[in-house]
């Protein structure tokens, strides 16, 4: 990271192809209370015309306290971007934007005011909206006494309301590029365990934005949402800090990812049902009277392959109590 500045926070947005949305963020940014704010967007390779808008608006909107700093580079993905960001960011305090989401107007001032009234935080997060600006859900982020537990799964905070400290991205690092489903549930879950203390204050933050261009789950997404649970499963083991609690919620997103997967990869499906089975083998599904036979005629392996063929061979592809 680049000399620190006081005071100064730093948004950092990853943009790839999105000139519809791009310049709703960016006003997002410049409409803060707050100041003084440094935008540090990174370019992934657009296509269309986003760095232009970028440009645009980085000419109509600098100013002494607020600035734009535009970085391009090959398409890589968003965690490569946030990165770059990373690298050249000089603010006291660090915040993530995606290029499709709205910070509300006072959302920084509220939680800038908090870390500075709280030492002992590494950084704060809040509520937020999900949905379209005229038609939104109301999500709580909560705080738990177990943030592991809560970050992992159980009540996943989105990273528009986050507001982080220098110091704090610092001991987290930079974001896992192998990753490319969850990178912000890894990157949470690792300042959790690089001993950060997270604040929670309950004011709405921002919008998370649904639109015509959000993300679809394919088999491919499922694929890749299995490889960040097989991270975090070696993770846990390596500390030794794998609790029931952690096995049960990591066998229900096996379960249900590998639920998710296409026919043609039958057998990536069954080495997670397997998995998930080994970690909590309470599932109603499998411990129904002809399942619970069977695995003691076949055993749970061959059991558990008999019950996926019969779910992914029902109509409607979900699983069915046999």
């Amino acid at each position: 990271m680049l000399p620190k500045k006081s005071n100064l926070v730093s948004i950092i947005i990853p943009v790839y192809n999105r000139q519809e949305l791009i310049s709703n963020a960016i006003m997002s940014v410049h409409e803060q209370t707050y100041r003084p704010i440094e935008c540090v967007i990174v370019d992934d390779g657009s296509t269309d015309d986003s760095v232009v808008i970028i440009q645009e608006l980085q000419i109509k909107l600098d100013s002494d306290n607020f600035s734009i700093n535009l970085f391009l580079q090959d398409n890589a993905g968003a965690p490569s971007a946030r990165n770059k960001g990373i690298k050249n960011a000089k603010g006291e305090f660090i915040q993530f934007l995606d290029s499709d989401d709205l910070l509300y107007p006072e959302k920084l001032q509220i939680q800038v005011s908090f870390l500075k009234e709280h030492i002992e935080c590494d950084g704060v997060y809040g509520d937020w909206h999900h949905g379209t600006v005229d038609n939104y859900d109301l999500i709580k982020g909560e705080k738990w006494d177990d943030m592991l537990s809560q970050f992992y799964g159980r009540r996943v905070i989105h990273t528009l309301s986050f507001l982080f400290r220098r110091s704090m991205i610092l001991k987290i690092g930079l974001w896992d590029i192998s990753l490319k489903r969850n990178q912000e549930i890894d990157y949470f879950l690792r300042g959790v365990l690089a001993g950060g203390n997270f604040g929670y204050l309950p004011r709405v933050t921002g919008l998370w934005r649904e639109h015509q261009g959000e993300r679809i789950v394919s088999s491919s997404g499922a694929l890749s949402a299995l490889a960040f649970y097989d991270k975090w499963i070696e993770e846990f083991n390596r500390l030794g800090i794998f609790s029931a609690n952690l096995k049960k919620t990591t066998a229900h997103f096996l379960f249900w990812h590998a639920m998710d997967l296409n026919n043609n990869q039958s057998n990536d499906a069954m080495h997670y049902l397997h998995k998930a089975y080994k970690l909590y083998k309470d599932f109603p599904e499998w411990n129904t009277p002809k399942i619970k036979v069977l695995r003691l005629v076949i055993g749970p392996k061959r059991s558990i392959n008999y019950w996926y063929k019969r779910a992914k061979s029902s109509k409607n592809q979900k699983c069915r109590t046999l």
